[in-house]
């Protein structure tokens, strides 16, 4: 993690400092999350899909369905994980006094 030094607050320079951080260091932490979620979306969505195929009878491996079913639980389950560490930090900060 880089830490950006702040110098005495002049107009507009802070934030070009900031704005060439965020564009060498790649994604951003928006991004970063938005992805992740698409990313389990995109699971929880094929586990519903490989349940369907399942109930209709057009796959029959068992198998392939809980695989999918397992993947998409343990990535929501990890994602809730994260969210909730995240809006731990967030409190914990907000806290601090100042």
């Amino acid at each position: 993690m880089n830490i950006i030094p702040l110098g005495p607050i002049q107009n507009g320079k802070i934030e070009q400092k900031l704005g060439k951080n965020e564009q060498k260091n790649g994604a951003g932490f928006k991004e970063t999350i938005s992805n992740y979620v698409t990313e389990v979306n995109d699971l929880q969505v094929k586990a519903g899909e490989s349940i369907e195929n399942f109930a209709t009878g057009k796959v029959e491996n068992v198998h392939e369905v809980m695989i999918a079913m397992s993947k998409a639980e343990v990535s929501f389950k990890f994602m809730m994980e994260t969210r909730n560490k995240l809006v731990d930090a967030y409190k914990e900060v907000m806290r601090m006094q100042v």
